[in-house]
């Protein structure tokens, strides 16, 4: 089953233990989406992964992040069980300019109980996985440079990485087409 379907799904074991099941975000997403994620982001962290600080996500918003098309626009959503269910605590995601465009933007975001055990780490390889099964050869992403997680998410994927600074933002791209040593 090819990763871009939109019935993807795998599971991997935390350093902690508990498992993390990802999938493919669908538009029965968009309630959890917004009560288990983004109202439970920090500012710092509704700043980092807006630019900008938000405080709701409206309704085209919430349709936007969720209803993707697995072509242009693929979303993967990252949870754990928390008692009788599981609960949504991250989504990654990347965005074509166009559908033939061989760039994407990337984002991803873990709510701040769950960040540094590995979830973006897990959530970026699959989205560089499908991005490359897609023909995807660059994925991008603007960072404020006080977002040392991000930058190292990023660096971390040992591909190879172009980045530039502007002010307090910086720009990176990461080259899907080979891997370095």
């Amino acid at each position: 089953m090819p990763i871009t379907c939109a019935s993807f799904s795998t599971q991997d074991i935390l350093p902690d233990g508990r498992i993390v099941y990802l999938r493919a975000i669908h538009p029965g997403d968009r309630q959890s989406l917004r009560e288990e994620v983004f109202l439970k982001l920090s500012l710092e962290s509704l700043r980092n992964r807006f630019l900008a600080l938000k405080l709701d996500l409206t309704p085209d918003e919430l349709s936007y992040f969720t209803d993707v098309d697995f072509l242009h626009h693929v979303a993967l959503a990252a949870e754990v069980d928390c008692g009788s269910h599981r609960r949504l605590v991250g989504v990654g995601r990347f965005v074509r300019g166009n559908r033939k465009s061989n760039h994407a933007e990337v984002a991803i975001t873990v709510i701040d109980q769950f960040q540094g055990m590995g979830i973006g780490s897990l959530l970026l390889q699959e989205l560089i996985d499908c991005a490359r099964e897609l023909g995807v050869a660059q994925l991008e992403g603007s960072v404020f440079a006080q977002n040392t997680r991000m930058l190292k998410l990023l660096r971390n994927t040992r591909l190879p990485c172009r980045s530039s600074r502007e002010s307090d933002m910086i720009y990176m791209s990461l080259d899907l087409r080979r891997q370095t040593a």
